[in-house]
């Protein structure tokens, strides 16, 4: 079954990523420019649009690229119509419905349309998406790809990674079964979204859900007194929310803890968190998820290539629409590792693609950060 399910995803990237027998192709870049706003304090262009094609155009500057010529078309769009935007040879300006637009494009030999940013707008693109074009999704972690099968969402799902905090969870008690796992309840829905994934990354590895402890994670609890005097059993403690005071008063809990005994495990904003003590975080194992790589900050070369484009090499979104523009670019229609984000790819029956992947890592006092494979479902 595995075979099979494998063997589909790959039909179906690698004849997204296939190359047209055409001498060029189009690409399109349909983003939130916000050019046509008439506001006199919101008249610039997005910044997140911009410096996201910024590092886009970089990375196809860049590639020493080997396929059909590509042809980049721009277009605005407006976000409260739900409309694609473009300026006309008259320096009118055209605006249309997702239907409109994509039918616009039949004949052009449009092999990808990257955008918009938000779920619902990716959506309305692909369900008119001729055959042999794909709409990418880079940003949203809520897109339906479910009966759309020309969409891809490149950023994984919301959730995903408190489900492979449960499956390493899982697999850790399997190997260490004098252990416990404590997860921590915020008391909100976000909280208990969180914690439904984590249990079913926790079943899916074979773990039995009775054996996790639920706390009172809310501020109002007295957990630096309920940590405290804890008994000494080595605890992987997990909150899945970024909630800046819980997780202060979780870790003053945890320093009355020996640190050998105790282990952290949270989300990658806890973690990046300004608001938090290093002190509180350090003293003891964390292990946590992101979907960025650490190893980003390292490509030099790519650091100074945004550099030239934007003026700052930091942003998150031209790192982001360079890497997006280099996966397509690579065409590898398993699994792809960019500089910032990995790619590992599942699809939904009768749908589209999704990226799966996230990066796990652990902390250890004695010997830094270092990265853990994520289990692999039996």
């Amino acid at each position: 079954m595995r075979l099979l399910r494998s063997a589909s995803i790959c039909l179906l990237l690698a004849t997204a990523f296939a190359a047209s027998a055409q001498s060029r192709v189009h690409w399109a870049l349909v983003l939130p420019f916000q050019i046509q706003n008439d506001s006199a304090v919101t008249n610039m262009p997005q910044r997140m649009a911009t410096e996201f094609y910024s590092g886009f155009k970089a990375a196809l500057d860049s590639m020493n690229y080997s396929g059909d010529p590509i042809t980049l078309d721009i277009y605005d769009f407006d976000e409260t119509m739900g409309r694609v935007l473009s300026i006309q040879a008259d320096g009118l300006t055209l605006s249309q419905s997702p239907a409109e637009f994509m039918q616009s494009q039949l004949g052009k030999n449009l092999r990808y349309v990257v955008g918009p940013f938000r779920a619902e707008d990716s959506e309305a693109l692909a369900l008119y998406a001729d055959p042999s074009t794909y709409v990418i999704n880079p940003v949203s972690r809520d897109v339906n790809v479910s009966g759309l099968p020309q969409l891809i969402a490149s950023a994984p799902k919301r959730y995903l990674e408190s489900e492979s905090l449960g499956r390493l969870a899982a697999r850790d008690f399997g190997s260490r079964p004098n252990s416990r796992t404590v997860l921590f309840d915020l008391g909100d829905k976000n909280s208990q979204l969180q914690r439904r994934a984590f249990f079913k990354g926790f079943s899916q590895f074979g773990g039995d859900s009775d054996q996790v402890q639920i706390w009172d994670g809310r501020p109002n609890a007295n957990l630096v007194e309920r940590v405290g005097r804890d008994d000494l059993i080595s605890t992987r403690f997990v909150l899945l929310d970024d909630k800046v005071l819980s997780a202060a008063r979780i870790l003053q809990g945890l320093r009355q803890r020996p640190s050998s005994q105790t282990e952290f495990w949270t989300v990658s904003n806890t973690v990046n968190s300004p608001s938090l003590d290093a002190f509180l975080l350090l003293r003891q194992t964390i292990v946590w998820v992101q979907t960025d790589r650490l190893e980003f900050a390292s490509y030099d070369a790519v650091d100074e290539q945004l550099y030239r484009a934007l003026g700052d090499s930091k942003s998150r979104w031209a790192w982001l629409g360079y890497d997006t523009a280099l996966m397509l670019l690579v065409n590898e229609p398993v699994r792809y590792t960019g500089p910032r984000r990995s790619y590992d790819w599942g699809s939904e029956p009768q749908g589209g693609a999704y990226n799966k992947a996230v990066e796990l890592y652990r902390y250890d006092p004695k010997v830094g950060v270092n990265s853990v494979p994520i289990p692999v479902l039996p």
